[in-house]
């Protein structure tokens, strides 16, 4: 199965997942789709030119579009996101990073919800105390301190 393809694909299913819970990311699956047929236009444009020049061939670079990754960032935003919302969050990410379809710049947004999964883990992991929830000072095992320079982390890449 070629790029797009596959990028459509899992535009599709992240719109349907998230109909009910996350109509924000459905509509911009949506508008991504739109965006990406026309990428794929500009990609057969450009692949017919460089045959007919000798040219080099373009690559899936042409695919670095905000638009296209924004549904994902989105998905993975909502650190109550059900499992499979991040699932194809997270696996389109990566097929976009492995594709070079990602600006240089949109690192950072991933980065910054790949921790805020990472911060939604650990809280289902019971790994927080109230201490870094709230900071309530009521005295804790040592753990706040943690959990405290973890909070900071998080708001520094945001």
């Amino acid at each position: 199965m070629n790029f797009v393809a596959q990028v459509e694909d899992h535009l599709r299913d992240l719109g349907a997942e998230a109909r009910k819970a996350h109509p924000g990311v459905k509509e911009a699956s949506e508008r991504a789709i739109i965006n990406l047929r026309s990428l794929q236009t500009q990609y057969v444009a450009a692949v017919r030119r460089s045959s007919g020049n000798a040219q080099k061939h373009p690559t899936t670079a042409l695919f670095q579009s905000q638009d296209v990754l924004r549904p994902f960032l989105l998905a993975a935003n909502y650190s109550d996101a059900d499992y499979e919302l991040l699932v194809i969050a997270l696996d389109s990410m990566q097929l976009l990073l492995r594709g070079d379809a990602v600006c240089s710049d949109d690192g950072a947004q991933i980065s910054r919800v790949l921790v805020i999964q990472a911060w939604g883990c650990a809280g289902t992991l019971g790994l927080l105390t109230n201490n870094s929830a709230g900071g309530s000072g009521d005295g804790g095992s040592g753990s706040g301190a943690g959990s405290s320079m973890a909070a900071g982390m998080i708001h520094g890449i945001t």
